[in-house]
């Protein structure tokens, strides 16, 4: 009998950008790594800072969509705390792009010094990934344990290579 496939638990994963930027992703028919962005002169709204932008394209991870778990990542707080202007919205993705050549698992934030990459096969058989802190109750949020446990789930990110193309994001709105 085979082993039940973990990944069937993720319901979507979630790409956080500017409002702004749906236009651009219509256009080009998905979501682009900042890499391509950049090298092709693009405007686009950007959530990271200065030193975040840096420290993606010093460790080569400006080559990637970064996508999240959950459609509440630690991180929106702190871009909301710099841009007053940012209007942000969930991209949901279709769990069928984990099954995608090249896409890679980070179990913390992907430019942080020291953090390693890993493909999903490795992730799901290694069980770096806390499906049970990202999809169960695991106890009150307000309790430190819990609260740190999926904090730190929520943190790792899946890395697309270059782009996320337009047929997995299933809530593409018009604009």
């Amino acid at each position: 009998m085979r082993a039940r496939d973990p990944l069937v638990r993720v319901p979507c994963l979630y790409h956080f950008t500017d409002i702004r930027n749906i236009p651009h992703i219509r256009k080009h028919r998905g979501i682009l790594c900042t890499a391509s962005l950049r090298e092709k002169r693009y405007e686009f709204v950007a959530g990271g800072n200065d030193w975040s932008r840096e420290q993606d394209q010093r460790f080569g991870m400006d080559r990637y969509v970064h996508l999240c778990w959950t459609d509440g990542h630690p991180m929106e707080w702190h871009i909301r705390q710099r841009d007053a202007d940012i209007r942000i919205i969930y991209l949901q993705i279709d769990r069928s792009i984990l099954y995608e050549p090249g896409v890679l698992f980070t179990p913390g934030v992907a430019n942080a010094v020291g953090m390693t990459s890993h493909s999903i096969a490795e992730a799901v058989k290694g069980e770096m990934i806390d499906f049970e802190a990202l999809y169960e109750n695991i106890g009150s949020l307000k309790e430190a344990g819990p609260q740190a446990r999926r904090q730190k789930a929520e943190r790792a990110e899946i890395l697309v290579p270059e782009r996320v193309s337009i047929k997995f994001i299933n809530n593409l709105p018009n604009g």
